[in-house]
């Protein structure tokens, strides 16, 4: 590089003092030339006037002389004289045949101007020069006074030749002398740029070594200078600060997030490139974090981590898989996959809590031997929650493509982890505040936020709702024959019975001690009575054990009102059935009655309703 640069700097200049050698070359052959072309015109001169001067005095036989003379000048290698027609006419052809030699005596007499020509070979170089002499009647002396002549008429022409061999000679040693100066001039110059050039070409290799490392992500490289200059120096130190500045940050971003961000086991060699794609993540991870705080529930939560694997890691067939303590068996909460698949409590991966892979161990998982490559990863999310992903691929490199995703999915997991835990807590709490715990159906604190919701409903829809009023017959004297805990053993009967014989659509709740309440979604007269009567008759026949291993049976009372038929009111209808729930019981029990309005005949309902 350095003598690269070193010889474009000479070169440039040594074009420079070619092109100024040759135009001083060329500059000193043409003044040569014009002087020729003058001394010419002086020697014209003076041999018109000379000839002139003969003619006066009448020894124009003595012209010779006076020719050869001026021939002997220096420089002049011919003169001659050329005589126009009319002279000849007049005067004959002269001495040594004074007439027309070539065509530039013959233009010169035709034109009365000035003809030139040079000729040059390797050896010689000439210049050959022809003048008019033009007749002029107000010259001194007089021309025709002597010529039969016309004024301006050509009388004729003195043509010499000169050698300008001296001249092209003193050009050419001129343009060499000035070559010869030009390179001990480039020589000098070339040496001096080129030592004082060495260490800054010497720091800018070290540069470009230094620089090209970095491009390939290699920041540990530093700029050395061996050389005394001072400038250079504090270049190296600024530019080695700089990349030790980087480098031990970009070490420690790594380092720092490698804390709370996983990282993938091929991330980009060049750290600035990895700080750049870890700030993506952390940015993309943050949004999500964020958007998740505000979402409702942790289904809204799975909806956003199914959505992000499919939009963000392309995947294509997988399934989210909720799973704990709470749950009898594992409950997808996320459905991605191209064909029908379920998880059971047998799969390998719920099992053992480890990470299982279709490439570990051939028919590795019983549950996914109809599957070739498969990865399942489990999620710990709390002691009673976890979180599986299972993922189908199509073959063993888009398999290894997931694989390569899984800890940037994990960032996504750990980022939700929080807030998974705690809304499963509010819903466990919800539920748990919403839920009889004996029997699991809801409670009264939760049949005020259902109706809230329900009437409104209703009303915008025009839906019909059953409403049963359940108790117990006598059922004060189970807990006072046998006990409380087989008091509890047949609510729980009774809650199993409502379970089993109302639709998904209808909603039951113990109201309170052995009384429960049904809604029946939907619901006509005649349903309503049947749903009631089957509920009735399946108590009837299910035993209830004591703890002396004996059994006994126990009915149940039923009351029955309509909404919005008997009221517009929910809680009126509630009331009713209430009211119609009495009168089975004084009609004998172990019977279903339907309220009607006569039920409220006696004085002191007419005034509650």
């Amino acid at each position: 590089m350095q003598k690269k640069l070193s010889i474009v700097i000479v070169g440039t200049i040594f074009a420079s003092f070619m092109l100024s050698m040759f135009y001083s070359a060329l500059s000193i052959r043409n003044l040569g030339i014009k002087n020729a072309e003058e001394k010419a015109q002086i020697i014209a001169d003076l041999v018109q006037d000379g000839l002139s001067a003969h003619m006066l005095t009448g020894t124009m036989d003595q012209r010779e002389f006076f020719l050869n003379k001026i021939s002997q000048a220096k420089g002049v290698e011919a003169l001659w004289v050329v005589r126009s027609d009319s002279v000849i006419k007049q005067f004959g052809k002269g001495f040594n045949n004074e007439t027309v030699r070539d065509d530039i005596d013959d233009k010169t007499l035709k034109t009365g101007q000035v003809h030139q020509q040079s000729e040059e070979s390797s050896h010689t170089a000439k210049l050959r020069i022809s003048t008019p002499y033009i007749a002029k009647e107000r010259s001194n002396p007089n021309c025709m006074e002597c010529h039969n002549a016309k004024e301006g008429e050509v009388l004729g022409a003195i043509s010499i030749v000169f050698d300008i061999s001296e001249i092209r000679t003193n050009s050419i040693l001129t343009s060499l002398s000035v070559f010869v100066l030009s390179l001990v001039i480039m020589t000098a110059v070339f040496l001096v740029i080129n030592n004082s050039m060495k260490p800054l070409m010497e720091l800018f290799d070290s540069i470009t070594y230094v620089m090209n490392k970095a491009q390939e992500g290699d920041y540990s490289k530093r700029i050395r200078f061996s050389g005394s200059d001072k400038e250079c120096h504090n270049v190296m130190f600024w530019i080695n600060s700089l990349l030790e500045k980087l480098e031990n940050t970009l070490n420690d971003i790594e380092v720092t997030v490698k804390k709370f961000l996983a990282l993938s086991p091929n991330h980009q060699p060049d750290l600035l490139l990895d700080a750049q794609a870890i700030v993506h993540e952390l940015s993309d991870i943050y949004q999500f974090k964020r958007t998740i705080e505000f979402d409702e529930d942790k289904e809204q939560v799975y909806r956003r981590i199914g959505m992000i694997l499919k939009n963000d890691f392309s995947l294509n067939d997988f399934v989210l898989v909720e799973s704990g303590k709470e749950f009898f068996r594992p409950q997808v909460v996320f459905d991605a996959s191209t064909k029908e698949r379920n998880v059971e409590m047998s799969c390998r991966a719920l099992r053992t809590k480890q990470s299982v892979y279709s490439d570990q161990f051939h028919n590795i998982c019983e549950t996914c031997d109809a599957c070739q490559h498969f990865l399942c990863i489990p999620y710990l999310i709390s002691n009673d929650l976890e979180l599986l992903l299972s993922i189908w691929a199509r073959s063993d490199e888009e398999l290894n493509d997931i694989k390569a995703q899984l800890p940037k999915i994990q960032n996504y997991i750990d980022a939700a982890r929080p807030e998974l835990v705690s809304k499963n807590l509010t819903q466990i709490l919800k539920v748990s505040s919403t839920t009889d715990a004996l029997t699991g159906l809801y409670n009264r604190k939760y049949l005020d936020e259902y109706i809230e919701k329900a009437l409104s409903q209703a009303k915008r829809n025009n839906i019909v709702y059953g409403i049963l009023m359940i108790d117990i017959d006598f059922f004060k004297m189970v807990n006072d024959t046998h006990g409380h805990d087989v008091g509890d053993q047949a609510i729980r009967a009774l809650s199993k019975c409502l379970k089993e014989n109302i639709r998904e659509a209808d909603t039951a709740f113990r109201f309170g001690g052995e009384e429960f309440l049904v809604l029946l979604y939907e619901c006509d007269e005649a349903m309503v009575q049947n749903i009631a009567e089957k509920i009735r008759l399946a108590f009837e026949k299910t035993p209830i054990q004591t703890p002396n291993g004996t059994a006994f049976y126990k009915t149940l009372s039923v009351g029955a009102s309509i909404f919005p038929k008997n009221s517009d009111s929910l809680w009126k209808c509630i009331k009713f059935a209430d009211i119609a729930l009495y009168k089975a019981k004084e009609s004998g029990r172990n019977c279903v009655k339907r309220f009607d309005p006569s039920m409220l005949d006696e004085q002191e309902l007419k005034n509650a309703f």
